[in-house]
């Protein structure tokens, strides 16, 4: 035992320091599209890196024997902080082996950075800070955590003011999220930096130091601005009124208070002279930025209207399961069971975390958890007062009480943002970094004790080195690195699948077995699903494949994930595909059968969402059964009123079943409640069922055509004719029947169909010049002589129609009827002069004599 002041001065290793350099450069680590989700592809990296350095940490003190650890002497209230943290990481563990999804809470949401490995990582990466990086070193990593937030704010900025416009999206209304993919999150990695660089500013030795890190400070706080947080900016001035209400020397306080309440009351006349005065947000964006993120009203409407709805959800969810929670990451599952949409402005509020770390804590691992977490920071707190009290009395810890100061300033503000937000990969590294720095300062003064040498044999082995090495390669291949490929690949497939480059997309998705994909699969079987359901067009033939792959495919997540409300969403949306193709009855039956089964299921895990029902309803008009379809489209809409798809369910419902009029309004309901890209063809199918046929001509001409599908887009243009002759517009039957020909000139139904028009309407020049128009086309149907004859009959019907004699005369050239031909040119400059260029073009393309004796004409 040895009394030691500064005792890791030896211990601080030049290659630990390297690993906590990359950490901290890891926030801003972008590399589309294998970095996308970011956070969940930087956190693999991330935990490879902590259990390489465990690795090579064990390695150095069992293997080689050459590292020196030293720990303070046991004091219980020195470890208070310590001892409660790892109790909260008790609750975490203990709540993961009792959790609704057990493999869930373990490695987490892939579009997070959470779950119980990478907590474990992170709960390490601050305890090694403490125990190894010594001061030298901290100011090496503070440097380069200086460096990795200029690099964030400047893009933050280019994003803000577009610049490099061709290089960065841009982010002119503000929440500019730089490398970190999210504004808030972002704002509060900016709080720690914002800080720091203050504090440093106020330490600074010489001028050029001062302004070195004012700069820095401003350029932070600048980044914290154009965010739009207001959370932040509620965290940033809370944790200033702090810095400067108790500032560590006494012989600055009475201006540092004056500073205070200046901060304060400047804080207070800007939001209400932009309330008062909304007319200067309108000034530049800037001022626009400000505006909206201080208005009151959109305060209130984000508070009362979303939050403070979603949290009373989250205290069912508590209260369901007060003891451990939900689970680790678990949040959704709680939430979804006691979703309602109403009190939102959307009837699709997607949350997977609650926005409040505290409820956060409570839903996921429990009410004493929650309890742990809050005894934490306070314990933290209180030890922190005390190492700057003591420390304020030592001159060879003269920087360190305003360090520790800025570090309780910078936690106040923290769990501000925290209450309204969550946390995020970026803000886990640095709050935990500083957890490690606070460790470190709270321990500077105590008594250390150099832990013995291990002198037992067994460990200089090469046995048990070659196992931890074994360990250390298949944590980090099968999740990590083999997850960061997989993932690559099913991002990139789903990028090109929303920018319809869909052969590219089917080609990079279909060449892995997503369901051998590891910890990943429900994630990437779901993304898979998204590539089928935005690209299932280009495939049509392969629908029923792929529905079927899917439907397998779905299962298999469904078995790993059962509590996740969106896989069973999907296999009954795909099952329902497969009954529509299905032609044996029963196997319809069956498919439908089990189709309603998984959306049941859906409906049961999250009875709020509208989703499921909305699918159900399909799985009813396939079937037939549109009482039921009725039904169901009730209940949907009794749980908000505001979802448009089961409006057009009900509507199409309601007019098979012969209720029009009704089915009518609820059609345009849908319609005006957002239902975007109705299936009109549903619509017009029951309207034909009824025979008004006035309605289904009006619901098809909705119906979108897309003419690169050519048989697609002549399958539309003759259900049309059929739709048009039925309700008497003949013209438009024959125009449509026209269509169908230039799509498809070998259609033998085409000309049948016109004549049959003509009998109806024998005076139509519309469907006379359609057939003439069929049979001068090249094929088997040409027959010029008949195409001739319709001419001569709409030339003498209507003499000033030019038109007429140009096909006349075209018709006449390629008989070889030359004479025929000029005459009929001769005739379009009697009708229209204008035309004398081309009438002149066309003459000269017959023999010579003709032209000779226009000239002489």
């Amino acid at each position: 035992m040895k009394n030691n002041p500064m005792p890791y001065e030896k211990n601080g290793s030049s290659l630990v320091c390297w690993f906590f350099i990359v950490t901290l450069f890891l926030p801003i680590l972008v590399l589309p599209p294998s970095f996308q989700p970011s956070d969940w592809t930087r956190v693999m990296l991330f935990r490879v890196i902590v259990i390489t350095l465990i690795g090579v940490l064990l390695f150095k003190f069992f293997y080689k024997k050459d590292l020196r650890l030293e720990l303070p002497a046991w004091n219980t209230s020195l470890y208070g902080p310590l001892i409660i943290l790892v109790a909260y990481f008790a609750t975490l563990l203990a709540a993961t082996v009792f959790s609704q999804d057990i493999l869930f809470s373990i490695f987490g949401s892939p579009a997070r950075a959470g779950g119980v490995l990478s907590m474990v990582c992170y709960f390490i990466f601050a305890v090694l800070l403490a125990l190894f990086i010594n001061k030298r070193q901290w100011q090496r990593l503070f440097h380069m955590l200086f460096a990795a937030g200029i690099m964030a704010s400047l893009l933050a900025l280019a994003q803000y003011f577009n610049v490099f416009k061709n290089i960065f999206i841009a982010y002119e209304g503000g929440s500019a999220p730089s490398f970190l993919g999210n504004s808030t999150i972002l704002a509060i990695y900016m709080l720690f930096l914002t800080f720091l660089s203050f504090t440093f500013f106020i330490q600074g030795k010489s001028p050029k130091i001062k302004i070195a890190y004012g700069m820095l400070f401003l350029l932070f706080a600048s980044t914290i601005f154009i965010t739009g947080s207001r959370a932040a900016y509620l965290g940033l001035l809370a944790g200033f009124l702090y810095f400067f209400l108790f500032f560590p020397y006494s012989h600055k306080m009475k201006v540092l208070k004056i500073a205070a309440v200046a901060i304060l009351l400047c804080s207070v006349l800007v939001v209400a002279m932009f309330n008062l005065l909304p007319q200067l947000g309108e000034k530049n964006n800037i001022l626009k930025t400000v505006s909206s993120r201080v208005s009151l009203q959109r305060i209130s409407q984000d508070i009362f209207g979303t939050r403070l709805s979603a949290w009373k959800m989250t205290w069912q969810a508590i209260k369901d399961r007060p003891l451990l929670g939900w689970g680790p990451e678990n949040f959704y599952i709680g939430f979804e069971k006691y979703y309602d949409p109403t009190p939102f402005a959307t009837p699709k509020l997607l949350w997977d975390k609650p926005h409040n770390i505290f409820l956060d804590v409570a839903v996921n691992s429990g009410i004493f958890s929650a309890l742990l977490y809050i005894a934490f920071w306070i314990v933290l707190f209180a030890r922190l007062t005390i190492a700057k009290r003591n420390q304020q009395k030592d001159e060879a810890y003269a920087d360190n009480p305003l360090r520790i100061h800025a570090l309780q300033a910078m936690f106040i503000g923290y769990l501000i943002v925290l209450f309204f937000n969550f946390d995020s990969f970026a803000t886990y590294i640095i709050s935990f970094f500083f957890i490690g720095y606070a460790f470190y300062l709270i321990t500077l003064k105590q008594e250390k004790i150099a832990l013995p040498i291990v002198q037992h044999t067994i460990f200089q082995k090469k046995l048990p080195a070659i196992a931890a090495l074994a360990v250390l390669v298949i944590f980090s291949w099968f999740w990590n690195i083999k997850p960061l490929y997989l993932n690559e690949k099913i991002v990139r497939a789903k990028n090109l699948a929303a920018e319809k480059h869909c052969q590219q997309a089917f080609a990079i998705a279909n060449s892995q077995d997503w369901s051998r994909s590891g910890i990943m699969r429900p994630y990437a079987i779901v993304k898979y699903s998204e590539v089928v359901s935005n690209c299932a067009f280009i495939e049509p033939e392969k629908e029923v494949e792929y529905s079927q792959k899917m439907v397998s495919l779905l299962k298999t997540a469904g078995t790993i994930q059962p509590s996740f409300s969106k896989i069973w969403v999907f296999m009954g949306s795909f099952t329902n595909v497969l009954a529509a193709r299905e032609e044996n009855s029963d196997a319809k039956k069956n498919l439908l059968r089990e189709a309603i089964g998984y959306l049941q299921k859906a409906i049961d895990l999250s009875p709020g969402r509208q989703e499921a029902f909305a699918q159900m309803e399909k799985s009813y008009l396939i079937a037939q059964d549109y009482p039921a379809m009725e039904k169901t489209a009730h209940d949907c809409i009794a749980i908000d009123p505001r979802f448009g798809e089961c409006y057009w369910h009900l509507g199409v419902a309601q007019v098979f079943l012969g209720n029009q009029l009704e089915g009518k309004k609820n059609v345009e309901l849908a319609v005006k409640n957002g239902y975007e890209k109705p299936p009109y063809k549903q619509l017009a199918i029951a309207y034909m069922s009824q025979k008004n046929w006035k309605e289904a001509v009006l619901a098809y001409e909705q119906v979108p055509i897309y003419y690169e599908n050519k048989e697609e887009a002549a399958s539309i243009h003759a259900v049309l004719a059929f739709l048009y002759d039925k309700a008497g517009d003949y013209v438009k039957a024959g125009e449509s029947a026209l269509e169908v020909f230039k799509l498809q000139p070998e259609n033998p139904e085409t000309i049948p169909f016109i004549k049959l028009l003509l009998g109806k309407r024998p005076n139509d020049s519309i469907l006379k010049s359609s057939l003439a128009f069929i049979y001068l086309q090249p094929g088997p149907q040409q027959e010029l002589s008949k195409a001739k004859a319709i001419y001569l009959q709409l030339a003498a019907d209507y003499p000033a129609n030019a038109s007429y004699r140009w096909e006349l005369a075209k018709i006449c050239y390629q008989l070889k009827q030359y004479d025929q031909a000029w005459r009929h040119a001769l005739a379009i400059l009697g009708i229209n002069p204008k035309a004398r260029e081309g009438v002149e073009e066309f003459i000269k393309t017959l023999p010579a004599e003709y032209w000779q004796s226009y000239l002489q004409r």
